[in-house]
């Protein structure tokens, strides 16, 4: 990739501060571009076999050849994997590891480090992916209770199949194997990948210290152009890190990846790419047409039709090691999120008349007649009910109410009826009755009669939490005149905010990339958001915007990640300055136009009529776990 970049100048600044609609920007649907899709090896998988289409079909087939070898933990894998049926929705389970387990012959595993299980729903048009953390505690089966990770260690990618399956109750069709060691190659391959660091990443081991050794890190934050063993590193860093966080991280890379590798089609670099998608990963997908037809799909969904869920849980600690604990019932709720994502939730549906949905009900809970009870409450209400003995355990703690295909409305409603904390989620295809529509099974938050469902109240409207302050300015002044960087300063902050790191530096090495400033700010542990300048009037990462909104004479380009503003930014005299969100997206999209605004450059800086200003703690090199 170029390190040159331009010097025209961008939209006008200035203006008063104009209220703007509290909602989100919908953007407006962009065909035939690559998706945000979240994981490195779909970007191998899409666009390094997109490219080999072109230059030779033969060359693509080589290459799943090589990327499917007949050893036995493939065989293994491909036993445990589901038929891909035809017309069907299909499940991709992609596993990161340090090994190709079996790609040799030789049974090495390591641990997963990261699991994402992908849904591609060809008839609904949406991609859907739901991650998992490794420290999850699951029943492996025929292995007992175990951090799912260990799966991989008990038996490769076959036994992860079968936890992940266990776990979800839904059909896995096709697996990929990844060898994360392989992203350093493909990273260094592509130039590398400009991306801005959220913090400060720092861990060194010491010897004899007797503190776990993790990997060790040195990364400054700012935009900056990561190389392929800083990539692992930041995509990887888990010392303080929370698995949500990683999980963040790895998407935010890989977008930017995504985005800057049209090199995919350069030709004759296609040999090059071929090596690595084959030397690194381990799939079951041997068809060149389906591997084709799954392109396709990848290719024309529409990045506003690409859902990332994650499965967070609870820490806790067992026999000394860190876990994540979460019950089945949320799991379940988990994977109805991920089979029903929030842009498809909501359409016209057929109105089907209470008594025509056929609920079975059964003892979750273990109390005398209480799915006898139940069903005696859905009857009076409509329904066509019938009371099913008991579940197979006791101790279920929410009402479950499952759906069989085409019943999510009515399973809704019927939930409503069980209180907030009845769970929805999708009835397995190999557990739907003939004839049934939905399964109740009766949890222990039952209390013996049903309840009237309440109106929903109107949302109040979403303000901006933040505090005036003058505090940067003479810092900012400082860092203007010593660098000669063009520096509006923001006059607003989020609220409990503190500075903790400035960085005034140049984009790339060797001191000849474009002049910048970054400005990280938390609002609590581990939550930071950021301030960015740079000296460059298009950057890449300006291409990966997804709106425009103008206000207040000023125009600012929007990231968004589905409802979530990652990302603002807006330009002045070829200066080109963003604001960042957290990783948890603890910012309001209010909050976030509100510092915007306020910026101003150093000659006309003001406060707005009736600030009452604050001054923000300061700390210039700080430490940012």
């Amino acid at each position: 990739m170029s390190d040159d970049h331009g010097t025209t100048a961008g939209p006008e600044a200035g203006g008063d501060e104009v209220d703007r609609p509290t909602h989100w920007f919908h953007v407006p649907r962009q065909r035939r571009r690559w998706p945000w899709v979240a994981m490195w090896i779909a970007i191998v998988l899409v666009g390094a076999g997109a490219g080999l289409a072109v230059a030779s079909y033969q060359l693509l087939g080589d290459t799943l050849d090589t990327a499917s070898p007949n050893t036995a933990a493939v065989q293994a894998a491909q036993q445990a994997v589901d038929p891909d049926v035809p017309g069907e929705p299909v499940n991709i389970l992609l596993i990161g590891s340090d090994q190709r387990s079996g790609a040799l012959g030789v049974d090495t595993r390591g641990r997963s480090d990261s699991l994402i299980l992908i849904r591609m729903d060809g008839d609904r048009g949406f991609i859907s992916m739901l991650s998992f953390p490794r420290d999850l505690y699951v029943n492996v089966p025929g292995m007992g209770m175990s951090k799912i990770n260990a799966a991989y260690a008990f038996g490769g990618p076959a036994m992860t199949i079968a936890t992940i399956k266990a776990l979800t109750g839904q059909p896995i069709h096709y697996f990929v194997n990844i060898d994360f060691k392989g992203f350093v190659t493909l990273v260094d391959q592509v130039g590398g990948v400009y991306l801005d660091v959220d913090r400060r990443y720092f861990h060194e081991n010491i010897e004899g210290d007797g503190i776990d050794d993790y990997d060790e890190i040195d990364l400054q934050p700012g935009y900056q152009r990561l190389k392929g063993a800083d990539a692992l590193d930041y995509v990887r860093y888990r010392h303080t890190d929370s698995d949500f966080a990683r999980i963040a991280r790895q998407q935010a890379f890989l977008s930017e990846l995504k985005r800057q590798t049209n090199r995919f089609g350069n030709l004759p670099e296609i040999p090059a790419y071929a090596s690595i998608f084959a030397n690194n990963i381990v799939t079951n997908i041997r068809s060149v047409p389906r591997l084709l037809g799954i392109m396709e799909q990848v290719i024309t969904t529409d990045k506003d039709r690409i859902a990332r869920n994650s499965i967070s849980g609870r820490g806790a600690h067992l026999n000394g090691a860190s876990i994540v604990e979460m019950s089945q019932s949320e799991v379940d709720a988990k994977v109805d999120a991920w089979l029903n994502p929030e842009f498809v939730q909501g359409a016209a549906t057929a109105v089907v008349s209470r008594n025509d949905i056929q609920v079975m009900v059964r003892n979750g809970n273990g109390r005398l007649l209480e799915a006898e009870t139940a069903t005696d409450q859905l009857r009076r209400k409509g329904y066509d009910a019938a009371s099913d003995g008991n579940a197979p355990s006791f101790g279920v703690p929410e009402t479950l109410v499952a759906y069989a295909d085409g019943q999510r409305e009515a399973a809704k409603n019927i939930a409503l009826l069980f209180g907030s904390r009845a769970v929805l989620a999708a009835l397995p295809r190999s557990q739907t009755r003939e004839g049934v529509d939905v399964r109740v099974t009766v949890g222990e938050s039952y209390t013996g009669s049903l309840v009237t469902p309440r109106k929903k109240k109107a949302e109040p409207k979403p303000r901006a939490y933040v505090v005036d302050t003058r505090s940067l300015v003479p810092l900012v002044q400082r860092i203007q005149k010593a660098t000669g960087l063009k520096v509006m300063v923001p006059t607003r902050v989020p609220s409990g905010s503190a500075l903790k790191i400035v960085r005034a530096y140049r984009v790339n090495t060797g001191g000849e990339g474009p002049k910048a400033l970054k400005m990280v700010f938390r609002v609590s542990y581990g939550s930071y958001w950021g301030y960015q300048v740079i000296d460059w009037a298009d950057p890449p990462l300006l291409e990966g915007r997804t709106g425009v909104v103008t206000s207040g004479g000023r125009q600012y380009s929007t990231f968004y990640d589905g409802r979530n503003l990652m990302r603002l930014a807006w330009q002045k005299d070829g200066v080109t300055y963003w604001i960042s969100n957290t990783l948890d997206y603890a910012l309001s999209d209010e909050t976030m136009y509100a510092i915007a605004k306020s910026a101003r450059p150093l000659n006309r800086v003001t406060l707005r009529p009736g600030a009452q200003p604050v001054d923000i703690p300061i700390e210039q090199d700080a430490y940012t776990p």
